[in-house]
């Protein structure tokens, strides 16, 4: 099913207008961003208020069985779901031809329908932004080196890597605790304004003594007081043909509060001489590993960037594979707090992000700035303030992509639920169903998944009431 001239027709009007009514926050248009993709989690924990388990033998509210939902909302990874969108063409898509699947950025892959053999049509979806100041820059800077288009968090892993050498440039030293306390003097309004185009005069202007404004390739990147971003974009990607087409950029956005501006800023020590250590934490492997690796090369080029300036500052980088596994990452982490990393790029999941910073960041006071961990519960975290993130959150994704369900250009009257199960998964799947209902939607079944499964038939099943 092909219904990308309606979609376009319908985008500009009121849906925009829903979906910050949802999410709480102002919005305009603006255009079509890059299209950066990306996601969280891996091995699953339990799920905590949805489906019941792996197995797919339902949901918690969902109906008795009889007809298919309008819509089914699919949070995963590539690697996961190359194995979940081949069953269900093969298996289910003849049997409900008018079904609309909406993802989140974790499945916004543009290898994803040459890997199924469908075109994937009735597949759209939002994804967090790349349309910053600095996105133009960014783009063509990275395609240059690694002579591929970017995407998927690579601005936002750009930004962090960007926030870590200018806040470690402002401590003068390589020390968690001092860089931490430099993150919004570099990051947040009050100091001349920089972009990923003269990120070398930053570092220049922070090692003479003096604060910058960075503002970054994805966003704005000003923090608020818990470390999570002010402001965030998210582009609506359709599936057309076998290829991915960014619809429209919804901007969201808010002002920094008094309590933000007042958060820890402390004044630069000024150096004449500094090499930043910069730790990059990433899934290179696993469920998130094809898009783990441009995540991790979007971090490097900010630091080849400096590297290249012939400044008195260089920066010394390190990459650790998580595997897309808490373990795995917990022990790469381990490794470059061993090898004297105050501050690191990652992790790129939520389900490894909350347990590496619980484990290992916090404790041993080591600031963590995720491009990628979107899930809310990296908000509650009890931090002391050393865990921060480019990536807006998904108490905003799940409310767009309800409304972009419910909205005219799907109409969905009734959704069900397909998820990973673990951290990234849970959140995002209870923010889209708590939005949809309240948008006055119906929510069927509600089933949850691992990665890696030899086959999905039974979820899918249980999903469209088959």
């Amino acid at each position: 099913m092909k219904r990308s001239i309606q979609r376009r027709d319908v985008l500009k009007g009121a849906g925009v207008a829903g979906i910050a009514a949802l999410a709480g926050c102002s919005t305009e248009n603006g255009d079509g961003g890059d299209g950066s993709d990306g996601g969280d989690g891996s091995d699953g924990s339990d799920g905590s208020d949805g489906g019941d388990g792996s197995d797919g033998s339902g949901g918690s509210d969902g109906s008795d069985g009889g007809s298919a939902p309008d819509a089914v909302m699919v949070v995963g990874f590539p690697e996961s779901g190359i194995q979940l969108f081949r069953d269900f063409y093969s298996d289910f898509a003849s049997d409900v031809p008018e079904l609309d699947i909406i993802v989140p950025d974790g499945l916004i892959d543009g290898d994803l329908p040459g890997e199924v053999d469908n075109d994937m049509n009735n597949v759209i979806g939002t994804a967090p932004s790349a349309g910053g100041p600095g996105a133009e820059f960014f783009t063509s800077s990275y395609e240059e080196e690694y002579d591929s288009a970017p995407g998927v968090f690579t601005a936002q892993a750009y930004d962090a890597m960007a926030v870590e050498i200018l806040a470690a440039t402002a401590a003068g030293e390589n020390d968690g605790q001092a860089i931490r306390d430099r993150i919004r003097t570099v990051a947040n309004p009050g100091g001349e304004e920089f972009g990923p185009e003269n990120l070398p005069e930053a570092v220049e202007t922070v090692a003479a003594g003096d604060p910058v404004h960075y503002v970054g390739a994805s966003s704005s990147v000003d923090f608020d007081v818990n470390g999570d971003i002010a402001t965030a974009a998210y582009d609506v990607q359709d599936f057309q043909d076998g290829d991915i087409v960014t619809l429209d950029t919804l901007e969201f956005g808010n002002e920094l509060s008094d309590e933000d501006l007042n958060a820890t800023a402390a004044d630069p020590v000024g150096v004449d001489e500094f090499e930043a250590q910069i730790g990059v934490l990433m899934p290179e492997t696993g469920d998130l590993g094809p898009l783990g690796v441009p995540i991790r090369d979007g971090a490097l080029l900010a630091a080849t960037q400096i590297n290249d300036a012939d400044l008195n500052v260089t920066v010394n980088t390190r990459v650790e594979d998580t595997q897309t596994d808490p373990q795995a990452g917990i022990s790469g982490a381990n490794a470059l707090v061993d090898a004297g990393f105050g501050a690191v790029v990652g992790p790129a999941s939520s389900n490894v992000n909350i347990q590496v910073a619980d484990q290992v960041l916090i404790p041993n006071g080591v600031v963590g700035v995720s491009p990628s961990s979107t899930s809310p519960d990296v908000t509650d975290l009890d931090d002391n303030g050393y865990i921060f993130r480019t990536a807006p959150s998904d108490l905003l994704q799940g409310p767009a992509m309800a409304e972009l369900a419910r909205g005219d250009m799907v109409g969905a009257e009734s959704s069900g639920t397909l998820y990973l199960n673990d951290a990234y998964g849970q959140s995002l799947e209870e923010q889209y169903v708590a939005a949809f209902e309240e948008n006055g939607g119906t929510i069927g079944e509600r089933v949850s998944f691992e990665p890696a499964q030899a086959t999905y038939t039974s979820q899918w099943s249980s999903v469209l009431n088959q």
